[in-house]
């Protein structure tokens, strides 16, 4: 699909779900790829949450390698860099009091899925309507009644139902990138408080991580259901 079709997808999502913010296209950059010329380097240290947010609301695009990271523990979920010991053990989200125990905390990492280490040089992010790169994963923030329509959509076709796993932990960098991604699959989050403090969640939102494979056919089924 050419990139101007693509763009075409974005404009139309935001325009039919009446979104107040753009869905976000996500390009893994893996080692052995160059990273275009044409996108500027994001230059500063956020968090991935941060990122998201703000291409979301008009930032973007640029791309961003480990260098411009400023959490390990989302840089290393999406294949850049690799989980710290403290982080694998389950001390880190025990110490900070996510868990009743250091065992609970690390069986919640130990089913938490995790990009290959070092296995990414650099992503790209952008709002899907100027995205100058074919995505990997589409992720849409939205309040609960515009995720519910994108979940209608996604059965419209074929039916069944939508199996959705997260611990409201990495919502951003696992539930609605690495996962979709790795499972080839829609994921939904609650949100978590790292994208509620610093990646500019509000309390009325959520997101849907979609993996781009899915996109054409999902704004189809939501156009048809749209004229309902």
């Amino acid at each position: 699909m050419d990139i101007e079709s693509i763009n075409k997808m974005g404009k139309e999502l935001k325009a039919i779900l009446d979104l107040d913010t753009s869905p976000v296209a996500v390009t893994f950059i893996s080692k052995d790829k160059e990273i275009p010329r044409s996108i500027p380097r994001l230059g500063e240290e956020l968090r991935h949450c941060a990122m998201m947010d703000r291409v979301r609301k008009g930032g973007g695009p640029f791309y961003a390698p480990l260098e411009d990271q400023g959490c390990d523990i989302g840089a290393a979920s999406l294949g850049m860099g690799e989980a710290c010991n403290d982080l694998v053990s389950g001390a880190i989200y025990y110490s900070l009091g996510c868990f009743g125990t250091i065992e609970a905390s690390k069986e919640t990492f130990d089913q938490t899925p995790q990009m290959p280490a070092n296995s990414v040089k650099a992503i790209v992010y952008s709002a899907l309507e100027v995205t100058p790169l074919t995505p990997d994963v589409v992720t849409i923030v939205a309040d609960p009644d515009r995720i519910m329509k994108l979940s209608q959509s996604l059965l419209y076709a074929a039916g069944g139902r939508i199996h959705s796993s997260f611990a409201s932990l990495q919502s951003m960098c696992v539930e609605s990138v690495a996962q979709p991604f790795l499972q080839e699959r829609v994921n939904l989050s609650l949100g978590c408080t790292g994208s509620r403090v610093f990646g500019g969640l509000s309390k009325d939102e959520m997101s849907m991580g979609i993996p781009f494979g899915q996109i054409e056919e999902l704004l189809v089924s939501l156009k048809l259901l749209n004229t309902k």
